[in-house]
């Protein structure tokens, strides 16, 4: 599979986000995955700070990535090096791109103004964001992010007719990586010693917003949606025109099928199995 991960990784920044990292470095290990290059996006952080921490993970885990960075949040539709990567890549191979997208969809709606054939080259979008209703983690309200910082960016690319997957938040909610499934491996390196004191850090401060003894894997299981679907239970839906509520995050189903179908991820069959398999991607680099 040709794929272009489009994030938002902050991991390693105290207080902020780390599943787009984990991601990474899981999607690293896939044999069945072409990772042509990961472009970058505003969300859990600022396009610096996201530029910062990925070239620092891939620098400390000696990742063989090329990495493409994207305008910063209120530049819209600008050429940045990600929108050229992403209009370049799709139109070198026609319908055999996968973009999995874990943060704004500025990047995806930048390259369509580079390339009007943008969303008829790509072969499918996979998208983390997004709700149906409104979002809770162990009963506490969350707020929408990935949608709701640039939903100009949203209208475009749910309505440009490329093949669309979606794991919306509520689908999410439950996805809970625990401390106790937080075991590496034995070793004692400085790799798998900053990871797993990045991941605790997060932990805690996922205990405090939400009461959650673990955090919730968001990006991850979207990229497990992708990679092992047999894992996940989906539905056909079709989105709704675009409303004010996008600002939110909010999306509408509409009641009879529609121009845009969309590819609903809607349930984790076993997420134990989901967790563990999740886990052997990170343990690979410290066997």
């Amino acid at each position: 599979m040709k794929l272009i991960y489009d994030c938002d990784n902050t991991i390693g920044i105290p207080g902020k986000d780390i599943d787009d990292g984990l991601t990474l470095l899981y999607l690293n290990q896939q044999p069945t995955v072409d990772l042509l290059g990961v472009t970058l996006t505003f969300g859990n952080g600022t396009v610096a700070q996201v530029q910062q921490q990925t070239t620092l993970l891939a620098k400390m885990f000696a990742l063989s990535i090329d990495i493409y960075a994207g305008a910063e949040q209120g530049e819209t539709n600008k050429k940045t090096a990600a929108s050229q990567f992403l209009a370049t890549t799709v139109r070198r191979y026609p319908h055999q791109v996968t973009i999995l997208a874990t943060g704004s969809l500025a990047n995806l709606a930048a390259a369509a103004q580079l390339e009007p054939d943008f969303f008829d080259l790509v072969q499918q979008i996979v998208i983390m964001g997004g709700l149906f209703k409104p979002l809770t983690v162990n009963h506490f309200p969350v707020g929408e992010l990935n949608f709701s910082v640039a939903p100009a960016a949203v209208a475009q690319v749910i309505t440009g007719g490329a093949p669309l997957m979606l794991a919306s938040g509520q689908y999410l909610a439950t996805a809970i990586f625990g401390r106790r499934d937080l075991v590496l491996g034995n070793g004692s390196n400085r790799r798998q010693q900053w990871l797993e004191h990045t991941i605790s850090d997060w932990m805690k401060v996922t205990q405090q917003m939400w009461q959650v003894d673990g955090f919730v894997n968001w990006d991850g299981v979207t990229a497990l949606g992708l990679l092992q679907p047999e894992l996940f239970e989906f539905e056909t839906g079709y989105l709704a025109a675009p409303t004010p509520q996008l600002s939110k995050g909010m999306l509408q189903l509409a009641p009879a099928k529609t121009p845009q179908p969309v590819k609903l991820l809607v349930k984790i069959k076993d997420l134990a199995q989901v967790n563990q398999i999740f886990l052997q991607g990170l343990k690979a680099y410290f066997a």
